[in-house]
Formats: C-alpha cells, structure tokens, sequence
C-alpha cells in the first residue's frame, strides 16, 4: 500500500500559531454578523443562538466529561430579532438550566435517553418562554459529550 503524501496546500502561514492552550486568534474571522434565521415549511424560523453552550459534567467533585450543546429557538416569522435582542438573559439562564441538569446526573451514562431529554427540553423552553414570553415556540438541541479529559483540556480548564 502506498504512503498518502500530506496536503501540502495548507501553508504553515496560512495557520495561527498556539501561543496558548487555546491558540492565537488572531487571522480568524470574526463570528460577530447576525445569524440569518432558516425559514420552516410550517411558517415559522429558527434562531440558533450563536455559540455552543459548554457544561462540565463532575462525578465525585472531579470533571469527567463536557456537554457541548447548540441551541435554535423555533419562532413565529418575524420574531427572530426579539431572541437576538434578549439574547445575553436568555443565554444565563439556559446555561444555569443546564448546570443544574449537569448536577442532577441529566448528562451521566445514556443521557440521549428520552426521559432525560425530555425533562432538559421541558425546562429551557420554559426558561425561554419566561423570558421571550409565547415567542419562543420549540427549542431544537445538538448535543455532544466529550470523555476522558488529558492535556490540553486539563490547561484549558484551569
């Protein structure tokens, strides 16, 4: 079998250097433009919210694993501005509604089980609807869970 030569169209100039655990920014586009809503066959859009919520998940007073979870709000047309608008109060509490999911075991062993799902669902729409009021009509979750933290994500982490 024969050795794959490494792309070499990436030019080593072209990439930042880490100076850091998390790497240099500089040279990386900005993520500051609004997101464009995706129209819904049912009349309504989606505003994701722009970053990834990132929770630890701790056994025994220990960090074992991170949640990372993206999040959309299913709204009516034209509503979309109002999540942007509410978006740092909305952020804080969606954050704590998974703090305390975390602290409940909500992302320990099959946390893609529907019950667990299900109760984390239950509780940010409602944290939504608190805030954004009837606006906020469904949230949509990604999910991922990242394991067995060495290296870099111990400095990162610290």
């Amino acid at each position: 079998m024969l050795k794959q030569e490494p792309d070499k169209s990436l030019d080593a100039a072209v990439i930042p250097a880490a100076n850091g655990p998390c790497g240099d920014t500089a040279g990386v586009p900005s993520t500051d433009a609004p997101v464009t809503p995706l129209a819904s066959d049912l009349g309504r859009e989606f505003a994701p919210l722009e970053k990834q919520f990132i929770v630890p998940v701790m056994q025994d007073e220990k960090l074992v694993s991170m949640a990372l979870l993206s999040l959309s709000l299913e709204v009516p047309p034209g509503d979309v501005p109002k999540v942007y608008a509410a978006e740092p109060r909305l952020r804080d509490q969606l954050l704590q509604d998974m703090f305390n999911h975390a602290s409940i075991g909500g992302f320990s062993g099959n946390y893609t089980d529907a019950s667990k799902m299900r109760i984390l669902r239950q509780k940010l729409l409602e944290s939504a609807r608190n805030i954004l009021g009837p606006t906020a009509l469904d949230i949509l979750m990604g999910t991922s869970i990242f394991d067995h933290f060495r290296g870099c994500a111990a400095v990162c982490l610290a």
